[in-house]
């Protein structure tokens, strides 16, 4: 049997206020504010000029049932490598080894930057340039094999992913793009 794994999104501070929230089968928003919260406030607006950041997404897989499985290794995301959200909207990633807070990068540079992506930031990468053929590394800052090591473990990295809206983009709510995570399970 298969181990159970879920994607979770991951809001506020390491410290005191950090929150797990389950998005396997649901949707993550990109907006103005740091929450998990699927609604119409702190809407990405079409800037007059320039371009807009959301606040990163931060999400990070979690085994919750074992299921028997003996390890899974070789973790990675990705997108189906097309743009659909349509011009002047781009979405970037970065992967890190450890929980950083989620902020919104600075609306200046045409590419946003992040601490997951280096220290102290770095550009982060266009998201569509993964595919299933190249897929962004989830585990080389926390590599496997993860064991199971308990019923809730924490695995692989986190990828943080951010919004562009650029002045070219038009307005409107966006039909939904698709992340996909894998695995080797042995």
């Amino acid at each position: 049997m298969a181990a159970t794994v879920i994607v979770n999104e991951y809001h506020g501070t390491q410290e005191t206020t950090l929150t797990r929230t389950d998005k396997t089968a649901g949707t993550v928003r990109f907006k103005n504010a740091d929450n998990f919260a699927v609604d119409l406030l702190n809407p990405m607006v079409v800037p007059g000029a320039g371009q807009d950041y959301s606040f990163e997404k931060v999400l990070r897989l979690q085994i919750t049932d074992e299921g028997g499985f003996t390890q899974i290794d070789n973790v990675r995301a990705y997108s189906d490598g097309t743009n659909n959200f349509g011009t002047g909207i781009d979405v970037f990633y970065a992967v890190g080894g450890t929980y950083i807070e989620p902020t919104e990068p600075n609306n200046t540079p045409t590419t946003p930057q992040s601490p997951y992506a280096g220290s102290p930031q770095e550009n982060m990468t266009d998201w569509f340039t993964t595919n299933s053929g190249s897929p962004a590394d989830m585990d080389s800052n926390n590599p496997g094999p993860f064991t199971g090591g308990s019923p809730t473990e924490e695995i692989a990295d986190f990828i943080a992913l951010v919004m562009k809206v650029a002045s070219t983009a038009s307005q409107g709510v966006l039909t939904g793009e698709v992340a996909t995570f894998a695995w080797d399970e042995i």
